[in-house]
C-alpha cells in the first residue's frame, strides 16, 4: 500500500492488507526524482546491498540518529553545566563551563534505523527498511519507520516478503556509515585537510575548540582514522590498535568524547545506539573545559 504525506499518526489502517504476523518491509520505489530525493539522504552509492543510517534532515531522521529524552517537570531541578567558548584579550579562544538549573531528563536511545539498496525483479534500484512484522506490539517502530520515509523521500509503500517488486530481500548488506582513511600515522597537520570541511559547520566561535580537541587527540600518534557518513557526520573515530582501544570524537556542542575497547571490524557493524551503549565504552568525557 502506497503512504504519501509529511506524517502519519495511525499506523494500523495502512496495514490493512497484511495479515497480522506478516513479514514486510517499508520501501520507496522509484519515485520521478528518485536519485536526488535518494543522496540527500545520504546514499553516495546506489549498489545492491549498501545500508547506512540516513542523513538527518528534520525532527524525524534526528530522533532516529541521535535519539531523545524526556523532561520530568514535576522533579525539582538540578544543577548542569553548559560549555561556552569566550575569547581572551589576545584573541585566543577558551572554554569555560557555565552552570545553570534544568529538570532532570531521561534519555530515549536512538531507534538507528538503517536503509538498504535493494533492486526489483527488473532491476531498478529501491531502498527498504529492516525486516518488520505486523503485530500491534510493534506498531511504535513501524510508525516510526513509516514517518521517517515521509520525512526522507515524502512517500513510501508497504512490502510484503512475498510480494514481487523486490527481487531479494536476503541479499548479504554492506553498511558504509564510516570514510576509512589509509593505514599510518595521523598527526593534526595530516588529518586537518580531511576533516577541515565537518569543522566549518560548527558554530564559528566553537570551531577552534573542535580543531584544539582534534589536536590533543592526534599528537598521540593514532595510525587509524575514520570519518562518519550520513547519519554518523559529525563523529570521527581514532584508532589505537596497539593499545587496543578507539576514541570516538563529536564535533557537537555539549557532547562528549568515548573511549571505545573494540576491534574497529566490529564497530563499524554497530548502530549508532549500539556503539554508545553503556556496555561498550570505557570512558566517556563530557566535552567540559577541564
Amino acid at each position: 500500500m502506497k503512504i504519501q504525506g509529511k506524517r502519519v499518526r495511525n499506523i494500523e489502517k495502512y496495514l490493512a492488507d497484511i495479515e497480522e504476523g506478516a513479514i514486510f518491509r517499508i520501501a520507496l520505489l522509484q519515485p520521478n526524482d528518485f536519485e536526488r530525493r535518494v543522496v540527500n539522504t545520504g546514499f553516495d552509492d546506489l549498489e545492491l546491498g549498501i545500508q547506512i543510517l540516513p542523513n538527518i534532515i528534520g525532527a524525524r531522521s534526528r530522533i532516529n540518529a541521535e535519539g531523545g529524552f524526556i523532561v520530568h517537570r514535576d522533579r525539582e531541578k538540578e544543577r548542569k553545566f553548559r560549555e561556552l567558548v569566550v575569547t581572551d584579550w589576545h584573541g585566543n579562544p577558551h572554554t569555560v563551563d557555565i552552570p545553570y538549573l534544568r529538570y532532570p531528563r531521561t534519555e530515549i536511545p536512538p531507534p538507528s534505523v538503517e536503509l538498504t539498496v535493494m533492486e526489483n525483479a527488473i532491476n531498478e534500484v529501491l531502498i527498504v527498511s529492516p525486516d518488520l512484522v505486523n503485530e500491534q506490539a510493534n506498531y511504535p517502530d513501524i510508525l516510526h519507520i513509516v514517518n521517517l520515509f515521509l520525512e526522507l523521500f515524502g512517500e513510501c509503500d508497504t512490502v510484503r516478503e512475498d510480494n514481487e517488486v523486490v527481487i531479494n530481500l536476503n541479499a548479504p548488506v554492506r553498511r558504509v556509515n564510516w570514510t576509512v582513511l589509509p593505514q599510518g600515522v595521523y598527526p593534526w597537520e595530516r588529518l586537518r585537510s580531511n576533516v577541515e570541511e565537518l569543522v566549518d559547520r560548527a558554530k564559528q566561535n566553537y570551531q577552534p575548540i573542535i580543531r584544539q580537541r582534534f589536536k590533543v587527540i592526534t599528537s598521540y600518534s593514532p595510525n587509524f582514522v575514520a570519518i562518519g557518513r550520513a547519519g554518523f557526520n559529525g563523529y570521527v573515530v581514532f584508532g589505537f590498535p596497539e593499545k587496543n582501544f578507539f576514541i570516538l570524537e563529536s564535533i557537537f556542542h555539549n557532547n562528549a568524547t568515548y573511549v571505545l575497547g573494540r576491534d574497529w571490524e566490529d564497530l563499524s557493524q554497530l548502530t549508532k545506539a549500539e556503539l554508545i551503549a553503556d556496555e561498550l565504552y570505557q570512558q566517556r568525557f563530557e566535552h567540559r573545559s577541564n
